[in-house]
């Protein structure tokens, strides 16, 4: 059986069974291509690093060569939502890459898109580290969101992170009365922090939760 050598790059974790690569194998191992684009250091001690170029070979069986950083001699132009973005890193979180198209990680997760068709998800994990290149491609998607929420003592699911004073009250009845005499008063607890309890008018909404709790009533005032 192969001895696998493990190093790092950038702090993540690769790993070959081939004891002695180059500069250039340790870039594609690690997906950072073309591999020109990038510049390789060698941790040489806990202070410093020293160059290590393409065609130049390093011997993971030594003690303390484990331990790379690559950067890319310039921006690199990747692809987010259809949109170019420049970045200076040669890896991103997905958290980060969802702040560069200001997308908050509680109602999307990052999807990337590898040679036009392969899709790769990176739905809870947010701090895995994603190499970076002139063709990646990211798309972020919407988390599909149910909360369970009990209306006049009925369980019922709802798909979005917010409900309006009318939404509640379509859920409640099935639909809002067009007679003016008629009137809605809605109440709910068990909501967000801040506001576990309080009441709805209309063109208001709230911030749902799980398990929320909504008492919808209809009085005739005919």
């Amino acid at each position: 059986m192969k001895t696998e050598f493990r190093f790092k790059v950038n702090a993540k974790r690769f790993e070959t069974n081939n004891p002695i690569i180059n500069g250039h194998q340790i870039l594609e191992l690690a997906g950072l291509e073309p591999t020109e684009d990038y510049e390789l250091l060698q941790r040489i001690n806990e202070k410093g690093f020293e160059p290590v170029q393409l065609d130049e070979e390093v011997d993971l069986r030594e003690v303390g060569i484990e331990g790379f950083r690559a950067k890319p001699y310039k921006q690199i132009p990747i692809v987010v939502d259809g949109k170019t973005i420049k970045v200076e890193e040669c890896f991103m979180t997905p958290l980060e890459i969802l702040n560069l198209v200001e997308k908050d990680p509680n109602d999307y997760f990052l999807k990337e898109i590898r040679n036009g068709d392969v899709e790769i998800g990176y739905g809870e994990d947010l701090e895995h580290k994603v190499g970076l290149n002139r063709k990646s491609v990211f798309e972020s998607c919407p988390i599909k969101l149910e909360y369970h929420l009990i209306v006049n003592a009925r369980p019922e699911t709802w798909s979005k992170d917010t409900i309006t004073y009318e939404e509640v009250i379509i859920l409640a009845f099935g639909s809002i009365s067009n007679n003016p005499y008629i009137c809605y008063t809605v109440n709910y607890k068990r909501g967000p922090k801040g506001s576990p309890e309080g009441s709805l008018v209309q063109g208001q909404s709230v911030k749902v939760q799980q398990k929320m709790v909504f008492n919808v009533t209809r009085t005739d005032k005919s």
